[in-house]
């Protein structure tokens, strides 16, 4: 059986926020919203309500959300139950941001700073996107929102779809950044990469697999014990029936053709 599928993501967030006693913040670095042909036909709509009912708190954004164009991604903001978020993703004629570049999540007396980042060399091919919009340099807008952010927040957190090697550069250059969740690279990381007082992880592509990072800080903020799971999305977790019951409805909007031998 194949691995992934968002019924079956769901039924791993829900197994594992289940048995987890500390805080949980469910994440994605972006490039979600389109590429598979339910996903990409319903303009992401299907992939926002399923998210939604498995309670992810934010995403980022990348070339494959931008694809949908920029009245859909509008739409998908409204329509989503956590933040859809980008710190370099902005108008080219007024330099004024087209989303939201963070949130602030208040989880058992902690404060979360939660900002996304997307690729410079993203492709605003998306209808409304090509000659109005523009990717800023992300280190810049990293360096100005993590100094906002910092003095509100206990951590910080940067949905990055730079890849690893920037994520790095990112690390080393912004300071006052906890922990960098990152994608864009299809990298499978059995343990965090850590650079001076940052956490780095990335898992993989295509949702067959999540990451599951678990953080302990010292009372300076710095990460004193921390692990990375790597998790299979295998049959072990069967499908979730709510997402199942999501996922059937659009299939059956948009029922994909046959092909004839």
């Amino acid at each position: 059986m194949p691995k992934g599928g968002l019924a079956r993501r769901a039924s791993a967030i829900k197994t594992l926020s289940q048995n987890t006693p500390s805080t949980v913040l469910v994440l994605d670095a972006g490039n979600a919203l389109s590429g598979q042909y339910v996903a990409r036909l319903s303009e992401g709509e299907v992939i926002v309500e399923a998210m939604s009912a498995m309670g992810y708190d934010a995403m980022g954004v990348g070339t494959f959300d931008t694809m949908i164009g920029l009245d859909a991604l509008k739409r998908r903001v409204a329509q989503a139950d956590f933040g859809i978020l980008s710190a370099n993703l902005a108008w080219a004629d007024t330099g004024e941001l087209l989303l939201d570049p963070y949130i602030i999540l208040e989880r058992d007396g902690l404060k979360f700073g939660i900002l996304g980042l997307s690729p410079q060399n993203a492709a605003l091919v998306g209808p409304g996107l090509l000659d109005t919009a523009v990717v800023t340099d992300p280190t810049e807008a990293a360096a100005r929102y993590v100094a906002e952010l910092r003095p509100q927040v206990d951590a910080v957190i940067v949905l990055s779809l730079l890849g690893v090697p920037a994520d790095r550069v990112l690390a080393e250059t912004v300071p006052g950044i906890n922990v960098i969740v990152g994608g864009n690279s299809g990298q499978l990381m059995l343990e965090p990469i850590r650079v001076g007082d940052t956490l780095i992880v990335q898992q993989g592509y295509n949702g067959e697999w999540m990451g599951m990072l678990q953080v302990t800080y010292d009372a300076q903020g710095v990460p004193s014990d921390y692990t990375e799971a790597m998790i299979t999305l295998g049959p072990e977790y069967p499908d979730d029936p709510d997402v199942a019951a999501i996922k059937a409805k659009w299939d059956a909007v948009y029922p994909q053709p046959t092909l004839a031998n």
